[in-house]
């Protein structure tokens, strides 16, 4: 019998997809179990695993690829807001009470950030689908070790309470930031079971461990996720207008629900007068609403005793409070663009991503992670894991069968005339 000869395999294509393999592994199967169970495993696995990722593009394109793309996207408006935003940040050293904590911050943002970019640049055009499957099945595991470890904490089994039930808040904010992207997977491949057996086991962990902010954050994205698959134009409009409205209208904000707020509770309730603090800073010093008291002040100021203990916290109110309005203008035309920059990906996968702007914008008004690294770094990891989504799906069209016959088979055979003599 003859078989087709087999093409050579090229070594280093096969070690660049064996260290992407890898590196994405490390992202999606062990970050979010290193998430629920470690206090610093997030953090140490995911600039390693970053570090695979952007070796195994740079040994196919011989170094060029992953580079050119961050820059490229660096030059592009988006990259421009960036840019301005972080120069903001850091022209707002001068005026900071805190110039070495807020460096130091600084530091750590722009170097998540670039980290990130380089990350998402070193993605290639197709990923494997073995490789994608890896993201549900890291997420199903971390959900199911957050079950058990929170079961544990209400049976009293723990040793320390209060460090375990913190260390399962934020694994478990992890992980809801990863699932919009492993349940638009495993929808566009058909694996309706499999999504809604993911969203019940993350859901339940959540309610065992009390994330509230991760509830609501999974509340409101799963409505938007809906509507955005209904109508995608709808969903993809309401998260434009919702997203940066709420950053720019938000000094409005405690002066608008200060009477209603009081009329629900009561005068003495604390969130009244968290409200209340909030609109006192907000019209007390009125020039501090444009240029903001400087970068990482927010929360240093609240424990210096420079502000009451009763102010807000969480991106709202900290982005004006720290950069004023041009830091705020910037950070909501950020978010325009990643809303806006949804629609270029496949259809089935921009609802995830949407649902993932929106989990992610619920958990940081509510003050969830502030600029901390495993929150900066578990940002990083659901752009990575909802863009491979995106380049997993282009095997949208099959080819044509060869079993349909051609037009000239078609036509009736002539008759054979015999030639004349």
């Amino acid at each position: 019998m003859n078989r087709s000869p087999r093409l050579p395999v090229d070594p280093v294509v096969g070690a660049a997809g064996l260290l992407r393999r890898v590196g994405f592994g490390l992202l999606v199967a062990a970050g979010p179990l290193l998430a629920v169970g470690s206090r610093r495993g997030l953090v140490i696995i995911a600039p390693l695993a970053i570090v695979l990722m952007v070796l195994a593009t740079a040994i196919e394109s011989e170094g060029r690829q992953p580079l050119q793309r961050a820059w490229r996207a660096l030059r592009s408006p988006t990259g421009g807001i960036a840019t301005f935003l972080a120069f903001w940040a850091g022209l707002s050293l001068l005026w900071t009470p805190f110039p070495g904590e807020a460096a130091d911050r600084l530091l750590n943002i722009v170097g998540v950030g670039l980290g990130g970019l380089i990350a998402v640049a070193a993605l290639p055009e197709r990923m494997r689908v073995s490789n994608l499957y890896l993201l549900p099945i890291g997420l199903g595991l971390g959900a199911i070790l957050a079950v058990v470890l929170a079961l544990r904490t209400l049976t009293g089994r723990s040793a320390d309470p209060a460090l375990d039930h913190w260390l399962l808040e934020r694994g478990l904010i992890v992980i809801v930031l990863m699932t919009p992207a492993a349940v638009a997977w495993l929808l566009t491949k058909d694996r309706l079971v499999s999504g809604f057996v993911l969203v019940v086991l993350v859901t339940v962990a959540v309610v065992l461990a009390e994330a509230y902010a991760g509830l609501a954050a999974l509340g409101a994205g799963a409505a938007v996720f809906a509507l955005a698959t209904v109508q995608p134009a709808a969903g993809r409009m309401t998260a434009l207008v919702v997203l940066p409205g709420l950053v720019l209208i938000a000094p409005a904000i405690p002066l608008a629900l200060r009477a209603v707020t009081k009329m629900i509770y009561g005068p003495l309730h604390p969130l009244v007068e968290t409200v209340r603090t909030w609109g006192r800073i907000v019209t007390d010093d009125p020039l501090r609403l444009v240029t903001g008291h400087g970068l990482d002040t927010a929360l240093r100021a609240k424990l210096a005793g420079l502000v009451p203990q009763t102010a807000p916290s969480g991106l709202l109110s900290d982005v004006w409070f720290e950069l004023g309005f041009l830091g705020a203008i910037a950070l909501a035309l950020l978010l325009g663009r990643a809303v806006q920059a949804t629609a270029r990906l496949s259809p089935g996968v921009a609802p995830g991503a949407l649902m993932t702007l929106v989990v992610a914008f619920v958990l940081a008004i509510t003050g969830q992670g502030a600029a901390q690294s495993w929150w900066l770094m578990s940002l990083v990891l659901a752009a990575v894991v909802i863009l491979a989504v995106d380049r997993g799906q282009y095997r949208t069209s099959r080819p044509k069968s060869g079993t349909v016959p051609p037009r000239e088979a078609l036509k009736p055979p002539q008759p054979v005339t015999a030639p004349k003599p």
